[in-house]
């Protein structure tokens, strides 16, 4: 019998009989009694690397505070209610203060949203805007070599003091999200991400967990200093989603303490690759997002293996992300037009007029395609989607496994149950593409 952890309740199944687990790829969750709330006030009591917040504020400040957005776990209508006390108890006006939804390239957020996320109370009392990465008004704050002016959210950019609030875990090419993250793409100029992105994504040092040489992290530290936030806030969660510790203080010394304890809490040594992987997308249920689960089971599995995604993901892909899709597909395999990894080696875009969240999501597609058989596992929603990426649905795992076991007779399983969470830790260099 094994696991896979969903927001709806555990998924477990029995594997076909020939076939052996090599590796659960998990670890127990942390043990913690308090609240998030709780941890977030022992952090700013004990700042790391700077003074703490009330010390920073005065009466006439103009602060800014950047959240993620729903594309995130972390719970921002549980603490933000609390470091605002934190600003007007220092007689801070709430005229004064700005919330800003870091959404980098993504969607906006509509007005329901944006209450579920802040909390209706916070959302009426104070002022709430979306980043707009392609706004006119963004402001220019320095220069990253090769990238040349960077620019920034205006709100942010002529605050005071700059406040972000996240949370520090594994991410599909940055190594780990949170921190610069939330700042680089989440209120940073269009350009700017577009060329990071497409820059970076193929590096092989470019993946899940890895920091050190990950050139997609340490460029996006190097535009994110650039708008010189005072404070952070960032939520460390365990292999279940369940928030453990809150570290408060300096973004990097913040970013850099939280990865060496991430590390520690979800990162799992794993020897050898699979004939098949199972993942489940947990805690992603969101748009493209449940591909990020795609990036580790890659790196555990055979060429030629299989993937097994199990998601919870309930509403339709766009139709725009499934055309994009299929014509990439075409355009790889038509020998008659340029292969679009030549757009890639040239830092271009897949798809120009689509979000680079999307055109991340298509990259990493094509890559698994090319290399596995990959199977969704779901919701009929993910039938069209299967179409479009060329890979095969299942309404049910158990017809899933059913269906491999026929294909291969004795194979070899990792099983990933947190694909959002637990990320493993390999021997050998993973190529998305190419060597």
């Amino acid at each position: 019998m094994i696991k896979l952890l969903q927001k709806k309740g555990d998924l477990r199944v029995d594997l076909p009989p020939v076939w052996k687990i090599i590796q659960t790829i998990f670890k127990e969750p942390a043990t913690t009694h308090a609240s998030p709330l709780q941890l977030m006030k022992k952090a700013l009591d004990n700042p790391i690397g700077s003074p703490r917040l009330e010390d920073m504020l005065r009466p006439e400040s103009k602060v800014a505070v950047v959240v993620d957005d729903l594309t995130r776990h972390t719970p921002v209508k549980d603490l933000l209610p609390g470091l605002l006390e934190v600003i007007n108890k220092q007689g801070v006006p709430r005229k004064n203060v700005d919330i800003v939804i870091g959404v980098g390239t993504h969607r906006s957020m509509n007005q329901a949203e944006i209450d579920e996320r802040i909390g209706g109370e916070v959302a009426k009392t104070y002022h709430v805007q979306n980043h707009d990465a392609r706004s006119p008004d963004l402001v220019v704050m320095g220069e990253v070599p090769g990238y040349g002016p960077v620019s920034f959210n205006a709100t942010v950019a002529r605050a005071d003091i700059k406040i972000a609030i996240g949370s520090i875990i594994p991410h599909v090419h940055n190594g780990f999200g949170g921190g610069p993250k939330n700042i680089m793409p989440g209120i940073c100029d269009f350009n700017t991400i577009r060329q990071h992105h497409m820059k970076n994504v193929l590096h092989h040092k470019a993946r899940v967990g890895i920091v050190q040489d990950n050139p997609f992290l340490e460029e996006t530290i190097e535009i994110a200093k650039l708008a010189k936030m005072n404070f952070v806030v960032q939520c460390l969660v365990d292999t279940m989603g369940q928030i453990y510790e809150v570290l408060a203080g300096d973004m990097l010394e913040v970013f850099y303490q939280g990865i060496d304890r991430q590390t520690r809490q979800l990162g799992v040594p794993v020897a050898r690759q699979a004939d098949v992987t199972l993942v489940s997308s947990y805690p992603y249920d969101e748009g493209v997002q449940i591909m990020k689960a795609l990036m580790p089971a890659a790196m555990v599995t055979k060429d030629g293996g299989a993937i097994v995604l199990v998601t919870e993901l309930m509403e339709p892909l766009p139709d725009f992300f499934l055309n994009a899709v299929k014509k990439v597909r075409a355009d790889w395999n038509n020998q008659g037009k340029a292969n679009p990894l030549d757009k890639l080696r040239r830092h271009e875009p897949l798809i120009e007029r689509a979000a680079m969240d999307f055109n991340m999501a298509i990259i990493l597609i094509i890559s698994i395609i090319k290399r596995f058989n990959l199977v969704l596992v779901g919701h009929d929603v993910l039938r069209d989607a299967a179409e479009a990426m060329g890979c095969e649905y299942s309404p049910d795992l158990n017809i899933a496994l059913s269906k491999e076991s026929a294909r291969i007779k004795e194979a070899s399983v990792n099983i990933i149950p947190a694909g959002g969470y637990v990320f493993p830790i390999i021997p050998e260099p993973f190529y998305l593409l190419e060597e």
